[in-house]
């Protein structure tokens, strides 16, 4: 008997082992191969070493695997878990081995490797990937398949990438080279590492709402707002601004940091994090913001009137508030070069202290503390924030999601809800897209909506959000949102 039950516990074991983590995120064909067997991989699945996780067309994944690392595919994209040890703790047996047989993905590195680098490390064609505690991106691109726009002649083929956060060793048969932060390379078949200039535009998702919404829109139509935080995954200014205009930096958060998110009627969503010293933000006494500064954003309030401000210290310190009127000036410089301003536009702001300690399991709900008057760029009216709704946090399963946020204007009232994976204290539904609705005889065609946003205090005490709703006529209705942490599981 007592030889079965080791026997089992030895299986139940391996079988804990081999679990490398779990799918927090599936959109589109997302697959396992498992053996002769293909599983269709949907959020909560497991996944073990072994596996090679595929994503089709138009789809992408992301995985948290047991040490708090998370990849996120793009489409088109083979990903191998060639080997995955980790007993919940660095103890020298812990190992990730990977390998990209084609196309891309991007990933911010979890606890193997940290204390000892040669545990961790990815399989390419071209070369293995070593890292020194980082977030970086790599794509594959066969040959004739990576251009830098549609009309433009085919990269050479080979292995890109670029470093995010940390440093990457990039190490081939005929020569071995260390790239750090806002450092590109490329690896051609047979050749050693090539330092690049700057990012390749490829390199980012390929997978955006704005192709997927003009496929069935008049030809006519254009995003005044582009989302730009595709697989809901951070990314730092300005190298890896692909479409649009958010500011990701992505990181442990220390104490005193601050996160913000910043919207300006038409391109402006800026969203990030940065050491109190290094903010971009530009407070008054009060603490409202008066100017922003970054490599693609400066915007300041001049003799503007700062509208609609408010705080709550006991949710994470948010502060909250909006440029109106003429004499504040905004210009954003969007990832192809072209400067665009919109002075005297409203700009929606909300910063708060970024979360630390955030918990690894629990469902907690948020509620509204307060936030600004929606704003719709299109038609230049000022409407009602009747309800900011309820945010549910599953931080088990790293998802939040946003129900019942409604604003309201003269003859027509818009509602959005929707979920996205949590990256660090940072979320945002761009790339996936919120479910929207308007009733009432002025409504506007909503094309599309996504809402961004952040976690604040200590274990995570507040959540501070934008939202806007792309409408046909080429508008957008924006507002942010502050909310608390409710004081019992579901709030009242």
């Amino acid at each position: 008997m007592r030889t079965a039950v080791a026997a089992m516990l030895m299986l139940c074991a391996a079988a804990v082992q081999a679990q490398a983590g779990r799918v927090v995120l599936a959109v589109g064909d997302v697959t396992a191969v498992r053996g002769a067997d293909r599983i269709r991989l949907a959020a909560g699945a497991t996944v073990a070493s072994g596996d090679a996780v595929v994503t089709g067309a138009n789809s992408h994944a992301q995985i948290r695997f047991a040490d708090d690392a998370l990849v996120a595919l793009k489409p088109d994209t083979e990903f191998r878990i060639e080997q995955f040890v980790y007993n919940g703790h660095p103890d020298g047996n812990e190992r990730a081995v990977f390998r990209l047989v084609r196309g891309g993905f991007r990933t911010v590195s979890g606890q193997i490797g940290k204390v000892d680098h040669d545990r961790y490390s990815v399989l390419t064609t071209q070369a293995t990937i070593g890292i020194r505690g980082t977030h970086y991106v790599l794509q594959e691109c066969a040959d004739g398949q990576c251009r830098e726009a549609p009309d433009s002649p085919p990269a050479p083929p080979g292995l890109y990438g670029g470093v995010l956060e940390g440093a990457v060793g990039v190490d081939t048969p005929f020569g071995n080279d260390v790239f750090g932060i806002r450092e590109y390379f490329f690896v051609p078949d047979g050749h050693a590492p090539e330092r690049l200039l700057g990012p390749r535009t490829f390199l980012a998702d390929a997978l955006h709402t704005t192709t997927q919404v003009a496929s069935t829109a008049p030809v006519d139509l254009e995003f005044s707002k582009v989302p730009a935080f595709p697989l809901a995954f951070a990314q730092p200014s300005p190298p890896f601004t692909y479409q649009a205009t958010e500011d990701l930096n992505f990181g442990s958060p220390i104490g005193g940091s601050v996160a913000w998110v910043v919207g300006s009627d038409r391109y402006t969503l800026e969203l990030g994090t940065a050491a109190a010293g290094t903010s971009p933000l530009l407070l008054d006494g009060a603490g409202g913001m008066v100017g922003f500064t970054s490599p693609t954003l400066n915007a300041s309030l001049g003799s503007a009137t700062l509208a609609d401000t408010g705080s709550a210290p006991d949710a994470g310190s948010l502060n909250w508030g909006r440029w109106e009127g003429p004499g504040s000036t905004i210009a954003q410089t969007l990832p192809d070069g072209i400067v665009v301003t919109n002075n005297g536009g409203n700009l929606h702001y909300i910063y708060g202290q970024a979360a630390t300690n955030i918990p690894s399991a629990g469902v907690v709900s948020f509620s509204p503390v307060g936030g600004t008057r929606p704003t719709d760029s299109g038609t230049g009216a000022t409407g009602t924030l009747l309800s900011g709704g309820l945010v549910t946090i599953d931080f088990g399963a790293a998802n939040l999601s946003l129900t019942g946020l409604t604003v309201g204007f003269t003859g027509a009232t818009y509602t959005m809800s929707g979920s996205t994976s949590l990256v660090g204290p940072l979320f945002s539904t761009s790339g996936l897209g919120a479910t929207t609705s308007c009733t009432g005889a002025n409504c506007q065609s909503v094309i599309a909506g996504n809402f961004s946003g952040f976690l604040t205090g200590p274990g995570v005490t507040g959540v501070g959000l934008d939202y806007y709703f792309n409408t046909r006529i080429g508008g957008v209705i924006e507002g942010v949102v502050g909310y608390g942490r409710c004081s019992s599981p579901k709030c009242s």
